[in-house]
């Protein structure tokens, strides 16, 4: 888990499927604010990690390896219907991910970043809010979530609806957000959103 909070501030940054967290983190980063995300972290250990391919295949077998390499649809799409293999597949890749973090945070700190964000679809869901004196969530109705990622992704229905089952409610992620940012409209009020936000900050000196 993060253990540099006296050396730097660390602030969680989430939003469900096709809400624009990604879009949003783009922008944090464009007004000078460090972005580290989980998920990029976890999808470069799967595939540059060999220590943990073993583990993989006795979990999901042959079927998830292309010529040696992680196919990390196949994995998807196995997790996100067997909730025990996604269980095992997080026990396997967490601790790894979170020293990952660890080393990049504090490369960061010492470059100078005085406070980092931590970017992660699943921070509410796997419990993870109480790591963070702050919590940002980006927010869009399930509908208009669907429409990006049916456009953006072109994923089947089926499986949009696996993904939307296994993340939280729109009402628990208003309750545990400390920053609530909508993004209904188009990435220019997006951007416009993060950097009023910014400004806020600056303003009551968080930052």
């Amino acid at each position: 888990m993060i253990n540099l909070t006296k050396k730097i501030q660390i602030w969680g940054l989430t939003g469900g499927i096709g809400s624009g967290k990604s879009i949003a983190a783009r922008f944090f980063e464009e007004a000078g604010i460090s972005v580290i995300n989980l998920d990029y972290l976890g999808r470069a250990i799967l595939d540059s990690d060999t220590s943990v391919h073993k583990d993989l295949r006795q979990l999901f077998g042959e079927e998830i390896f292309l010529k040696e390499k992680i196919n990390r649809q196949a994995i998807r799409e196995i997790i996100f219907k067997d909730s025990k293999k996604r269980q095992a597949l997080e026990k396997i890749l967490h601790p790894k991910i979170w020293e990952l973090f660890n080393l990049k945070a504090e490369t960061k700190a010492k470059e100078g970043a005085k406070l980092v964000l931590c970017e992660a679809a699943l921070l509410i869901e796997h419990n993870h809010t109480k790591l963070f004196p702050r919590l940002i969530v980006i927010m869009a109705s399930p509908e208009i979530r669907r429409q990006r990622v049916m456009l953006r992704d072109l994923m089947a229905p089926e499986l949009f609806n696996d993904i939307l089952k296994s993340q939280t409610s729109d009402e628990i992620r208003k309750s545990v957000a400390t920053h609530l940012i909508w993004n209904e409209s188009n990435e220019k009020e997006l951007k416009k959103s993060v950097e009023l936000l910014i400004t806020q900050w600056k303003k009551d000196r968080l930052i």
